[in-house]
């Protein structure tokens, strides 16, 4: 299954996580990729700029109130900063990189119930360049299985090689 089959089905399950923690009133945590995230109004400089390239939401209360699901993408409403400067928060499903609920156990804080790694890997800090980008492209889905086969034989040719027992 390739990337752009995969997308489309995460943010869907996003999606339908969402609503179903909604629907029971089960306030979580969304942490997505701050590049695809909008406010309205902008936030002032002194706020955004001390976000990181992934940013969590919590969303309780008037927040969690406020929330409401589209097609695409989600909204709500929240204040931050010190002055809690109110903006709408416009996040796409297709950003989100976990959906967390909190516990009460002393073992953990909260429990993930939706994750898409594939997010992370699009963040600018893990960009490719545009000229190993095109040569991605040009592969034929035939190449990209080939490759892929030959990278878990190494994979698993290098864990058995890393046990000093089974060097021959």
């Amino acid at each position: 299954m390739q990337n752009r089959d995969l997308k489309p089905m995460l943010a869907k399950h996003a999606r339908e996580i969402i609503q179903l923690l909604i629907n029971q009133n089960i306030h979580f945590s969304v942490q997505c990729s701050r590049q695809k995230v909008q406010f309205d109004p902008e936030l002032p400089e002194e706020i955004s700029s001390q976000f990181h390239p992934i940013i969590d939401f919590i969303l309780a209360g008037f927040t969690f109130d406020s929330i409401e699901i589209w097609q695409d993408d989600m909204s709500f409403e929240a204040g931050f900063g010190k002055d809690n400067f109110p903006s709408l928060v416009v996040i796409p499903f297709s950003s989100i990189i976990q959906i967390t609920i909190p516990v009460n156990n002393s073992a953990m804080r909260d429990i993930c119930v939706f994750m898409n790694a594939m997010n992370v890997l699009e963040l600018d800090i893990f960009r490719q360049s545009d000229v190993t980008q095109e040569l991605d492209e040009k592969l034929t889905s035939q190449e990209l299985e080939s490759s892929e086969e030959e990278a878990l034989i190494e994979s698993s040719k290098n864990a058995i090689l890393s046990n000093p027992d089974n060097r021959f």
